[in-house]
């Protein structure tokens, strides 16, 4: 038995939710042709009961409103003129003053230091129609004093420039007893129209706690993570100036009957904090520039603490000790002088008229008696561009708390991956001991929940739980099972092994000792087409195997540069694909051939890691994995399973999948986002080519325009390939929408398909009819098995196949979270899956099961996938898309992205209806 509990048992699912769950569905039968959920979104047509039914374990806690439960006043705060560029910490400071201000004494509050203040009674505001104040607050850091009133002019002006209005204005308040009544209604049409709102008002009160301890940070929405001082702090090196922190994220969901409270454990890369130039060397100890350094450093808060505070007569202020008492200063450094020099070098004029000249190193030495120990440094810019202020970073100290909002290299990210990669024991153990102490939601740790009426559970809570059985593979020969989801390839034949194009090797050498020379790569380049056709796939014999030399450090236009001539040549002699053998794995390299190739000369290539194919043990499989990419590109089928069990699919039907990827941290400014769409082609299922755009950079939706061409380009390849004919049943998976967005997939993405739909099939009788499901896998859902014998693997996780449908799911939405896969490590991450839109009239069971099934169809491996093929396919296109615009997307690149002069979409024509981005 594996258990969580207080008591050291497991605890039955709450049957009063069973009973309420299965008197919902019962009411929603009758009622479904009449009933909506005010989004248009349908509801759930039942509950799965397919699969051998278990209890997990899930990181819910049960949330309690005492029948007192006060109504929720809610203010929005607006700092005037909310034109203005404001930091978040300055906005927070100026939202913790308000609330000093004697209107809210005696009332409790909480806050999202964002914009919004809850509070268990009215604020006395104006009594005017619009029930708004304006405060006048002056900004003052909080271990500092405001700024005394004063004739001196400087002190005025001071005070005048960190004084704004804030303005508190009431908004709808909302009933968190009236939110409970809806969601213990029995009936189809309760529903509660201030539900949202209502629920982010809990979410803040909920972290209110956290959001007050000095020693927590919070990034994002509702993540928060305890720092340097804090005594549950968890901290792991990365290297390279970088460290991981372990945090927890909390959110208030709504379910059957109940308000639920996640928690889940979480884990982000935080900048180390401690003395600057201390940073600079771990930095730097990679041998990484000056250039770099400078993009490093961007942004960063560091403290000084080298002024000597002065009193009113401006003699320096003594502490109880005679010691001097020194200013402490938060500065954001911009840069680097623009020539990297040092204290010795920087000059600037004293005398306000250009005639005395100082360096930095004197200035400090006579303005504050402070002797530099390392002037040679390089000093920071804690100005901007226009004024620069230049101090050297020896008197900077970088604060905790500060989130690296960056890629991670190879090294940092596989460290990440230790830290945070943890067993489903250890994390669950995290939550239940650590977590609920640092977002404080027990009574001891958070005198203010009981104010609101709000008490939260101790324990985690069960639900039930099925697993569903793993679908039969079948391949050109043979039957194959699967094994936890997992099988191999033994003895096969691909179900449609391809007949391979002109083909060809190419040997990557970047600066290291080549593993192969021209000459002797042959034996690995035959020994690769002998795998191939063991597997059935029709092989030629491969031209002459070419070499490209990338110099280490050579930037991304010299490897685009290198790699288009080689390119052209293999173009020239009708090379279609290429094996490529490449020196080392670094990823500007990779993107740029995979640039040259796809983009510009229509050249498929199918990468391998020189080292790997350097040995004999292993090669085998070695080939065999990397054989299912190369038939999958040259248009082939690998394995696939029997139609019935891919119900409702037949060979009339197509699946799409959809995603967009945004623009990483790091990136160029107006960078943009990338939208990949993929479509099945094939009656297997297995075969998805793809479309491929760039739009504006950070818009969740895809551009209706580009959706509906992309679209139609899809349904074209579709009829050329099936008889010149349509078909007449859409399947839509759509990657990483949240849930507040879901109403405007309805809105703008669903009249593309409409559209495209117009322009190929005519009128609306003719159109296919679509099911819309959103897939999300980044959720903090999280299951654990309740017995031994029902965990899988090392870390002990719940079996491939683990649907749940119950307990944790939206209280009418048609959703359910999905473990299709096996854990490789760490806790298995469930998929999230809701229907927004379903003419075709999905059942329960029936969705779970094609959902699960597909899983299994994913042909580059052999395992199930965590993610429906179709979305997880997209994802991969946006992903090639990245590669194709590197230097904007991938590094802290400042320069301005023209999609006039870069890629903005599409690939060869050659390509284009291919899997050209596996």
């Amino acid at each position: 038995m594996l258990t969580w509990s207080s008591a050291g048992t497991v605890p039955p699912p709450n049957a009063a939710v069973t009973k309420a769950e299965n008197a919902l569905v019962a009411d929603l039968s009758t009622k479904m042709s009449a009933v909506s959920l005010g989004e248009q979104l349908p509801m759930r047509p039942g509950y799965g009961k397919q699969g051998r039914p278990v209890v997990v374990w899930t990181n819910y806690f049960h949330m309690v409103l005492s029948k007192s439960a006060k109504d929720l006043y809610r203010y929005k705060v607006t700092v005037l003129p909310d034109t203005q560029t404001m930091s978040k910490l300055k906005k927070r400071r100026f939202i913790e003053l308000v609330m000093e201000e004697p209107a809210f004494q005696g009332i409790s509050a909480a806050s999202d230091y964002a914009q919004m203040i809850i509070t268990d009674r009215k604020v006395p505001l104006s009594d005017g129609p619009q029930n708004r104040k304006q405060f006048r607050i002056q900004w003052y850091p909080a271990d500092g004093t405001p700024i005394e009133e004063s004739d001196d002019t400087a002190s005025q002006a001071a005070r005048a420039r960190n004084t704004n209005v804030v303005q508190v204005e009431q908004l709808d308040t909302v009933a968190p007893n009236e939110l409970m009544a809806a969601m213990n209604s029995s009936s189809a049409t309760g529903f509660y129209a201030l539900r949202d709102e209502a629920i982010q008002a809990l979410n803040i009160i909920l972290t209110r706690g956290a959001h007050t301890d000095p020693h927590i940070v919070n990034i994002g929405q509702n993540k928060f993570y305890p720092v340097e001082g804090h005594a549950l702090s968890e901290r792991f090196d990365l290297g390279k100036g970088l460290e991981a922190l372990r945090g927890y994220f909390s959110s208030v969901r709504t379910s059957v009957s109940r308000l639920l409270l996640n928690v889940n454990v979480s884990t982000s890369a935080f900048y180390r904090p401690g003395p600057l130039l201390e940073l600079k060397e771990q930095f730097m100890a990679g041998g990484e520039s000056m250039k770099t350094l400078q993009s490093f450093f961007r942004l960063l808060r560091v403290e000084t603490n080298y002024i000597v505070a002065k009193d009113k007569n401006g003699k320096a202020k003594k502490d109880a000790k005679g010691q001097e008492v020194k200013v402490r200063k938060v500065k954001t450094i911009w840069g680097f002088e623009p020539n990297f020099k040092n204290a010795n070098q920087v000059t600037f004029n004293v005398d306000g008229q250009g005639q005395t000249q100082i360096t930095v190193k004197e200035y400090f030495r006579r303005t504050y008696g402070i002797v530099l120990r390392a002037p040679q440094e390089p000093v920071i810019n804690v100005g901007n561009r226009e004024k620069p202020t230049y101090i050297p970073m020896e008197l900077c100290t970088v604060l905790p708390g500060q989130v690296a909002r960056r890629m991670l290299g190879s090294d940092q990210t596989r460290a990440m991956i230790e830290f945070a990669a943890r067993s489903p024991d250890k994390n669950a153990t995290s939550i239940t001991q650590n977590g609920l102490r640092v977002m404080r939601t027990q009574a001891e740790h958070n005198s203010a929940l009981a104010s609101f009426g709000i008490q939260v559970g101790n324990t985690l809570l069960t639900v039930d739980a099925r697993i569903l059985a793993a679908p039969m593979l079948l391949y050109g020969n043979k039957k194959t099972p699967a094994s936890e989801g997992k099988w191999n390839l033994r003895a096969v034949k691909y179900s449609n092994p391809a007949n391979v194009p002109k083909w060809g090797a190419l040997i990557v050498d970047h600066g290291r000792p080549a593993y192969y020379n021209e000459s002797d790569a042959p034996p690995v380049v035959n020994g690769f087409a002998n795998a191939l056709r063991i597997y059935g796939l029709t092989v030629p014999a491969p031209e002459a195997t070419q070499k490209v030399f990338i110099q280490r450090g050579a930037q991304a236009a010299q490897m685009r540069q290198e790699f288009s001539k080689t390119f052209k040549n293999c173009r020239d002699r009708g090379i279609r694909i290429l094996l490529v053998l490449l020196g080392s794995d670094n990823s500007t390299m990779y993107d740029m051939l995979k640039r040259v190739g796809d983009v510009e000369y229509g050249i498929a290539t199918v990468c391998c890691i020189a080292s790997k194919t350097v040995k004999e043990r292993g090669l085998d499989q070695y080939f065999a994995n990397v054989g299912l990419k190369w038939n999958l590109k040259c248009g082939g089928v690998n394995h696939h399973m029997d139609l019935n069990d891919l119900s409702p699919l037949d060979n009339k039907s197509i699946v799409f999948g959809i995603d967009v990827t945004h623009p990483s941290p790091g990136s160029s400014e107006n960078a943009p986002s990338i939208t990949g769409v993929v479509a099945s082609v094939d009656k297997y299922y297995n075969q998805y080519p793809a479309s491929i755009r760039s739009q504006r950079g950070k818009v969740e939706m895809v551009n209706a325009s580009d959706l509906t061409e992309m679209v139609i380009e899809r349904l074209k390849h579709w009829r050329s390939k099936n008889q010149n004919a349509l078909p007449n049943k859409v399947i839509i998976y759509r990657d990483g929408v949240s849930e507040g967005q879901f109403k405007t997939v309805l809105a703008e993405e669903w009249p593309a398909f409409r559209a495209a739909y117009t322009a190929l099939y005519g009128a609306d009788s003719k159109h296919p009819k679509t099911s819309i499901i959103i897939c999300t896998k980044r959720g903090h859902t999280r299951f654990y098995p309740t017995k031994e014998q029902d965990a899988e693997g090392k870390a002990k996780n719940v079996h491939p196949g683990t649907v749940v449908d119950r307990g944790v799911t939206g209280e009418r939405l048609f959703d359910f979270y999905l473990v299709a896969h096996a854990g490789l490590q760490g806790t298995s991450k469930p998929a999230h899956y809701i229907v927004l839109k379903d003419e075709n009239k999905l059942g329960a069971d029936q969705l779970q099961k094609l959902t699960h099934n597909l899983c299994y169809a994913y042909g580059r491996a052999t395992r199930a996938v965590s993610v429906c093929p179709p979305a997880y396919y997209a994802d991969l296109v946006c992903e090639r898309g990245r590669s194709y615009l590197h230097a904007f997307l991938k590094e802290n690149f400042a320069g301005e992205y023209k999609k006039e002069t870069e890629w903005s979409g599409g690939v060869h024509d050659d390509l284009r209806n291919s899997m050209f981005y596996l």
